[in-house]
């Protein structure tokens, strides 16, 4: 029996040794499935370096919260969607999880199957309704929206008391303008970008529907010619009041006339308003110093429609991280969007903010809200180019109705 012992306390040595590392084990095993550190990086691909900072310290940011690595990467916009799709598909997935997209991008990834749908009565919710159009491809919202892009009217409020309601408000503003104290600066009376497609729309836009409410029926795509031609021949009138030149002008040049207080009124997209702002933040002009307004109409009867680009984030169906992928859409569209018009100039799509990013949010929101969003139609993908040059000609003296007749009929032929 004595020679027996050694060789049972053996056994029990053994046994509980074999059950210590299973337990230790499993242990192992329940800590790696509770710790996200565990999950393979999250890869964010964008192609605007103006958000560059943004991007890296939010994603440091939601790192830290969310326990995963999270890597950045500005990559070029040539190639963008045929790039995500070649390393999606890849036999090893070198894609990103999530990238960030424009608009007139989200049709192309959505039938390249390279968009997971989202949320949408949560992207109403905290987005908008209007944002949550500018997402939705074929009845699917495809993305969440991150910022916007649209055109407001800035005036200065020492020279005017209120905003107009139409352009021919102020070319009579114009032509009973009388230098005086206050005034003595003043050098131009209105001014905007002739050169810039996405503020010149607002002459036509309100005749114009390029896709329906969701921007992607080939079978909505309207011009109201009739009414674009008399827009169009109102706009090609004003160049013999305001004098801009489409060769030499610059949204730069623009904003230093008007925070100089050389200009009354001003068209300006969310990245002069930010230099607006900036100017204030800085002391270079008294807070208070501008106002704003939604775009005016062109007359009584001629309607104005702005145009608005939502900038989006996008999940790849191809991520091996669709959870932390979606936890990281928010912590970029919304929980630190609040530093985006600081950091980057850009204005967010969130509207459930803590505090207003500018003092003309509300501005900012309804001219965004009444805009009519650029199309996910990929026959259109290069309409604006083509829609700049005619303007430009429009506005250096060719006849309007030959201008916009041309343009029509080249984009039913896209269409067809």
């Amino acid at each position: 029996m004595s020679k027996r012992i050694p060789g049972i306390l053996a056994v029990i040595v053994v046994i509980f040794l074999l059950m210590e590392m299973t337990f230790q084990t499993r242990q192992q095993e329940n800590k790696e499935a509770m710790e996200p550190e565990n999950v393979s990086p999250l890869l964010v691909w964008y192609t605007d370096p103006d958000i560059q900072t943004y991007m890296e310290e939010t994603a440091a940011e939601a790192s830290k919260s969310l326990g995963v690595e999270i890597q950045t990467e500005l990559v070029s916009e040539v190639d963008y969607m045929e790039n995500i799709s070649e390393k999606s598909m890849a036999e090893e997935m070198t894609g990103p999880d999530l990238y960030v997209a424009a608009t007139s991008q989200l049709g192309k990834a959505a039938q390249a199957g390279l968009a997971l749908p989202a949320e949408q009565s949560q992207i109403e919710k905290t987005y908008g309704e209007k944002a949550l159009h500018a997402v939705i491809y074929n009845g699917n919202a495809v993305a969440v929206p991150f910022y916007v892009e649209t055109s407001v009217l800035l005036y200065n409020p020492a020279y005017v008391e209120s905003a107009p309601q139409t352009i021919d408000e102020i070319l009579n503003y114009a032509e009973n303008f009388e230098t005086n104290e206050t005034t003595e600066a003043v050098e131009n009376i209105f001014n905007w970008n002739v050169a810039d497609v996405i503020e010149d729309y607002m002459f036509m836009g309100g005749y114009t529907d390029l896709g329906g409410e969701d921007g992607d029926r080939k079978d909505e795509v309207m011009l109201d010619l009739d009414q674009i031609n008399a827009c169009m021949a109102y706009y090609q009138n004003l160049n013999s009041f305001f004098a801009i030149d489409a060769d030499t002008i610059t949204s730069d040049a623009i904003m230093q006339d008007f925070l100089g207080g050389k200009t009354v009124y001003v068209i300006a997209n969310e990245s002069m308003l930010s230099q607006a702002d900036q100017a204030i933040r800085e002391g270079k002009v008294s807070e208070g110093f501008y106002s704003a307004a939604v775009l005016p109409d062109l007359t009584e009867e001629l309607i104005s429609r702005g145009l608005s680009v939502t900038t989006s984030v996008v999940v790849n169906p191809y991520s091996q991280n669709q959870d932390a992928a979606w936890e990281l859409v928010s912590w970029i569209t919304e929980k630190c969007a609040g530093s985006l018009y600081e950091n980057a100039g850009k204005l967010p799509a969130c509207r459930t903010l803590a505090e207003a990013p500018t003092p003309a949010w509300e501005t900012v929101c309804e001219a965004y809200d009444q805009a009519a969003e650029v199309p996910k139609l990929m026959e259109l993908s290069d309409l604006w180019l083509n829609l700049e040059l005619t303007l430009a000609d429009i506005w250096r003296g060719e006849d309007p109705s030959e201008q916009m007749q041309a343009f029509s009929e080249e984009l039913i032929q896209r269409l067809d």
